[in-house]
């Protein structure tokens, strides 16, 4: 076996080993598997709510009802998705203009309540975050 083909096979032994350690890390962590296309089947709660992950949802229409989410105070529990929503912009422009006045405003989206698997008992609040962080000066 030449040095080259060596390189190549070694190459792909070690994508193969990580590759398996990544699928096999990631079933023990409990993340759900890839979206199929398939809608999902969520469960509901007493009142008909949908409730679970949005990461499982095949499209942003599949999303269940309740989302799960981790609240500012550290519980896990759910918001409604149509609290996480808002009305598109008519135009890229008008999607420039938003994020502009945002800036300029230092916009903060109010807390969004978060609640149990029932969707009434409020146990915290979620902070929708732009993802920026400011440098201590």
């Amino acid at each position: 076996m030449n040095k080259k083909h060596a390189l190549f096979v070694g190459f792909i032994a070690l994508a193969t080993i990580i590759a398996v350690a990544h699928l096999a890390l990631g079933a023990d962590a409990g993340f759900a598997p890839p979206p199929s296309g398939t809608p999902t089947k969520w469960p509901k709660n007493a009142s008909g709510v949908t409730y679970g992950a949005s990461g499982r949802a095949v499209s942003p229409e599949d999303e269940p009802d309740l989302i799960s989410v981790v609240a500012s105070n550290g519980k896990t529990g759910y918001v409604y998705k149509t609290d996480l929503e808002e009305p598109s912009p008519s135009s890229p422009a008008a999607a420039v203009a938003r994020q502009n006045a945002r800036a300029k405003a230092g916009y903060k989206h109010p807390p969004i309540p978060v609640y149990e698997v029932d969707g009434i008992t409020q146990i915290g609040e979620f902070i929708v975050s732009t993802g920026r962080t400011e440098l201590i000066k």
